[in-house]
């Protein structure tokens, strides 16, 4: 029996080149409907913004700052370190919260909008590719990894999420390379080599800027590489994309998030 002809493909097209076409015509389907509802990556942002906004108040409280200092003004090392700033005594006094707390936390408002503006393309991209409790487990793993070298590595203080966002663009690269049979030609050149470029560039600045961290950033892009080696996702058909794993992960995730709360609320009262 003669095989179906598919009406959208010419007649006498290799199947396998149909096949191939559908599969990746499928792939670019969920990655534009998961871009366009990016609810996890709007959520982490309007914490982030809330933090930020808390530490201006502070900063205005004790009259470091004016009202529009409050958005934009350098917030002062004690309250960031009151916020929940990664600081290396108090860390290795025990306050390990510090090393996640310290994510949402910014030092002037030209810090956040960077690392706003990074976070929103890439939360978006990795949020479509991942879903949203993967995405908030690998922001959050990444973001760890980052703060942990950083205060190994000697760091005496750190704030901000740039370790997350290394992290992120370390997950792009490495799922374009994984899945580059499967990504449409464009997505995939997109995942594998547009990146590659931030990646070297960011580095190379943090080499001939001192206040940058560096090491957060090269903790964050090794957290979210092997990450990305380990994680399903929700794009490509034949991946495994378990409920339970998705629970196990978001519970983790939201452990990570309360036990930082909770150790702030803790250093507050004590």
């Amino acid at each position: 029996m003669a095989d179906p002809v598919d009406p959208d493909f010419p007649k006498g097209m290799d199947p396998r080149l149909i096949a191939q076409f559908k599969a990746q015509q499928a792939v670019w389907k969920k990655l534009a409907d998961g871009i366009r509802r990016p609810w996890m990556t709007t959520g982490l942002l309007v914490i982030i913004g809330i933090a930020h906004l808390l530490a201006g108040a502070l900063t205005f409280a004790v009259g470091q700052a004016n009202l529009a200092g409050i958005i934009v003004a350098s917030r002062p090392t004690g309250v960031l370190v009151k916020l929940g700033a990664m600081y290396a005594t108090e860390v290795s006094g025990g306050e390990k919260w510090r090393l996640v707390s310290c994510l949402f936390l910014h030092g002037d408002g030209m810090h956040l909008l960077l690392n706003g503006i990074a976070l929103y393309g890439l939360g978006r991209l990795c949020e479509s590719v991942y879903g949203a409790t993967r995405f908030l487990w690998l922001f959050l793993v990444a973001g760890l990894c980052g703060s942990t070298l950083s205060w190994l590595g000697g760091t005496v203080g750190s704030v901000g999420a740039s370790g997350s966002i290394f992290g992120l663009m370390g997950a792009c690269i490495v799922f374009g390379w994984r899945y580059k049979f499967v990504l449409p030609p464009h997505i995939g050149n997109m995942f594998r080599k547009k990146l590659l470029p931030w990646v070297f560039l960011n580095l190379a600045i943090g080499v001939f800027v001192p206040f940058i961290d560096n090491l957060g950033h090269v903790g964050g892009l090794i957290g979210g590489v092997v990450m990305a080696m380990i994680l399903s996702n929700r794009v490509v058909p034949s991946e495994p994309n378990l409920l339970s794993s998705r629970i196990s992960m978001g519970l983790a995730s939201g452990f990570l998030m309360v036990g930082a709360l909770v150790g702030l609320l803790l250093s507050w009262l004590t």
